[in-house]
């Protein structure tokens, strides 16, 4: 089954009150039906999306001493470059937060990754904005709550990613066992390699590379807060065969001390229970952080979202 694509040229533009109110409308509905869409027409220029890919892929070949400088000085995340082993096999990352940018956690002969991750990382949380005010129009809440109620964008996250091939006869393998989301929503671009799925009524689909595309999925704290109007894609990625994967995805987050509970609107005020209890938005967080860090870290040992659920 493939998830819906939804076109923001009237909604960057200048068209008319009907085409933007058609555009916010098929992603209200594909985020309630699918948790996860593509967007075409989003902003990123291909030329600036096609050279991030050349920096990163450059960045990964480097040498492991001279990628390990890559990290900031102090920050709770596992920022800065990583490489995760586990029974999944090997991935490297690198991640980019507001204070990486600050500090500039990259060493001086590496200009060119700086720049590049900086720049996306801005058209991102941009996009991030824009995409806030549609949900927020969608759901009819008050003109610019969701944008006012997640005020910090300090929390916001950059990861690249590269996955290693498997040889050509070995058996499928998961290169990101499957999860929901934890923040608000998240956008992914992959190359052309493939890999990433979503669960679908019990099955799972391909969400296959399409040029130009972003693809959006809901996080968990949105469907907390909208006490499972919508409700986030559960994904997964499989690693690739004869070549290496590359992938941006850009967490558009939320301050850890936030509180998250189904607002009534979703809830009293339309006569149903509260699905969630209330919660810190940082004890989801640091329950996926420690999974970050360790990814050995048992499943039962991971806080989600079921964990906040009532019993009714």
């Amino acid at each position: 089954m493939t998830i819906p694509v939804v076109d923001l040229a009237s909604i960057l533009g200048h068209s008319d009150e009907g085409e933007r109110k058609k555009a916010v409308n098929e992603f209200g509905e594909a985020c309630i039906q699918f948790g996860i869409l593509r967007i075409i027409n989003h902003g990123l220029a291909d030329e600036h999306v096609n050279h991030s890919f050349e920096v990163v892929q450059q960045f990964f070949d480097r040498p492991i001493v001279e990628k390990l400088d890559s990290k900031p000085v102090s920050t709770i995340l596992p920022a800065g470059y990583g490489k995760i082993d586990s029974h999944f096999g090997s991935s490297e990352w690198l991640m980019v937060c507001q204070p990486c940018l600050d500090i500039n956690m990259f060493p001086s002969d590496q200009p060119e990754v700086s720049e590049t991750l900086e720049k996306m990382y801005q058209n991102f949380q941009k996009l991030g904005a824009i995409v806030e005010n549609m949900m927020n129009e969608y759901l009819d809440l008050p003109l610019n709550f969701l944008n006012q109620f997640n005020d910090d964008r300090s929390n916001d996250i950059l990861m690249c990613w590269r996955y290693p091939p498997i040889a050509e006869d070995k058996p499928n393998t998961i290169g990101r066992e499957e999860h929901q989301d934890t923040n608000c929503f998240t956008f992914l671009l992959q190359d052309d390699t493939g890999g990433l799925e979503y669960e679908k009524d019990g099955s799972w689909m391909p969400v296959n590379p399409m040029k130009g595309s972003l693809v959006v999925n809901v996080g968990s704290t949105i469907q907390a807060l909208t006490n499972k109007k919508l409700m986030a894609a559960r994904h997964r990625v499989w690693k690739p065969r004869g070549r290496n994967r590359h992938s941006f995805a850009f967490f558009y987050n939320i301050g850890g001390e936030k509180w998250i509970e189904p607002l009534p609107k979703f809830a009293e005020e339309i006569g149903e229970a509260p699905k969630y209890r209330g919660f810190f938005y940082k004890e989801l967080l640091q329950a996926r952080l420690k999974k970050e860090k360790n990814p050995l870290t048992l499943l039962d040992e991971v806080i989600d979202l079921d964990h906040f659920a009532t019993r009714n």
